[in-house]
């Protein structure tokens, strides 16, 4: 287990997926794009790039503590 108390990798992954998910749709609405097909894109897009760099920032801060 980590030295970072309530901050686990799961906690690291549920918020950078919500930032990647708000991140998406301002990205979405800065080129213009609207409806719901263009949102879902957008939105599962910036969730999944959020989560994946949420779990590595977690990762590179579990091995500095080694």
């Amino acid at each position: 287990m980590s030295d970072l108390g309530f901050m686990t990798r799961e906690r690291y992954r549920q918020i950078g997926a919500i930032s990647g998910l708000l991140s998406g749709w301002a990205a979405m609405y800065l080129l213009g794009y609207a409806g719901l097909v263009p949102a879902a894109v957008f939105g599962i897009t910036g969730c999944v790039l959020g989560g994946i760099t949420a779990e590595k920032v977690h990762d590179r801060k579990t091995s500095d503590r080694k």
